[in-house]
């Protein structure tokens, strides 16, 4: 079919997504009008449609949708902040045919200049020029953004170890890391200017390295895809045989596009052995007439039932329905554990036990047990201190009266 536009003074058709088309109706003859612009559509290519941040050095493509028919050349024209338009370059509106588009296509790319300030708003604008010069223009606009992501160590917590113990193979140590401190990841009205806006990050590595081997990567972690500053918390583990040798944990950010990364090495962390328990002890306890064997004190190592609340970690309640039921009347809590943990126990891998279960979700720490048997192991943090027993039942004797619990434990 031959050209409208070539018939009536062509206004040539281009555009960029998502940008309404701005049109030349003083070209046209008043007797005609033109109702339909069947190239109102830039179709994907690659990134496309063009994203709303690019850093400097980036090329931003797109594709341009038009009928060659009308437009002999393409004129490319950049606008920086307040500043006037200026030409990029002029380019011949050979473009290839799609069928599947029913248009001619022609991908056009701009390199986002060096030296550009963060922010920095880049307007694009693709101008057809018809062979009658007439014009027509589709724009798009992005940010200057920062490229390299920032990572820096804002604080570290030991988890399972304690001050006067130090840490131990399988500890964990929690560090707080903050990535790209002060940074935005799109630019508003209120946007301070001190913000730096960051290409979207894409995810966090996790290196750990013993002695004089080579590192491994321990965990890998997606990210929410944002440019804003974010605090983390990432814990690690204390490799397994590390004893005696520095260890070092490297934390590495990277960014989605372009693929830089970052990163921060922490403090060394030399661990020691686990430090074993230093006495093994039992208890019993019960309703059985005397008052005072109702509670004990894991502290002290004694009977506490005459004593006050504070000093009751465990105390049985009640003995009904073939059931041993217990709690701790002060803040002392329990988590349940195994014979295998209990034979093997330290004071390291007990504290990291009780860590395990109080970080779950749902938490399986508890303040009572509800059927206490032969066999079960439970580890007892006391009174809301680092101080720590594990226990095993390994007897409970009825009698016409009551029951009794007769308990092997271990502590420091």
């Amino acid at each position: 079919m031959k050209s409208i536009f070539n018939k009536y003074m062509a206004v040539p058709a281009i555009a960029l997504l998502g940008f309404t088309a701005v049109s030349c109706e003083e070209d046209y003859e008043p007797s005609y009008q033109i109702t339909e612009d069947s190239f109102q559509i830039l179709q994907t290519t690659g990134t496309l449609p063009v994203a709303t941040k690019y850093a400097t050095g980036e090329t931003v493509k797109m594709e341009l949708v038009y009928n060659k028919s009308d437009i002999k050349e393409i004129v490319l024209l950049q606008k920086l902040d307040t500043q006037d338009s200026s030409v990029v370059r002029t380019i011949p509106a050979q473009g290839a045919y799609s069928l599947r588009k029913k248009a001619d296509t022609l991908v056009v790319e701009y390199v986002v200049p060096q030296g550009l300030a963060n922010k920095t708003l880049i307007r694009l604008d693709a101008k057809g020029v018809g062979f009658n010069n007439a014009t027509k223009t589709r724009s798009v606009s992005f940010r200057v953004a920062e490229a390299m992501p920032t990572i820096k160590i804002k604080s570290v917590t030991n988890r399972t170890a304690t001050a006067q113990y130090g840490n131990a193979a399988s500890d964990v140590i929690r560090y707080e890391l903050l990535l790209n401190e002060g940074g935005v990841t799109s630019v508003t009205a209120t946007t301070p200017a001190s913000a730096i806006l960051y290409k979207d990050l894409d995810s966090l590595n996790v290196y750990a390295k013993v002695g004089a081997a080579a590192e491994t990567r321990v965990q890998r972690i997606g990210l929410t895809k944002s440019g804003a500053a974010v605090t983390r918390n990432v814990d690690v583990t204390v490799p397994a045989s590390s004893a005696g040798q520095e260890v070092t944990f490297r934390f590495e950010v990277k960014s989605l596009l372009p693929k830089l990364a970052a990163s921060v090495t922490s403090a060394p962390v030399t661990p020691v052995a686990a430090t074993a328990f230093t006495g093994t002890s039992t208890a019993t306890i019960g309703l059985n007439g005397d008052a005072n064997m109702a509670s004990f004190n894991f502290v002290t190592r004694t009977n506490a039932g005459s004593d006050v609340v504070a000093n009751k970690d465990i105390t049985v309640t009640s003995v009904a329905g073939n059931k041993v039921a217990v709690k701790a009347d002060n803040t002392t809590a329990f988590v349940k554990s195994t014979t295998a943990a209990y034979n093997a126990a330290t004071f390291s891998s007990v504290r990291q036990t009780y860590y395990t279960g109080a970080n779950a979700v749902p938490t399986t720490v508890v303040t009572s047990i509800a059927d206490l048997l032969v066999g079960d192991v439970y580890i007892a943090k006391l009174v809301g201190t680092d101080n720590y027993v594990i226990f095993k039942v390994t007897a409970i004797n009825r009698t016409e009266t009551g029951a009794t619990v007769t308990m092997d434990y271990k502590y420091l």
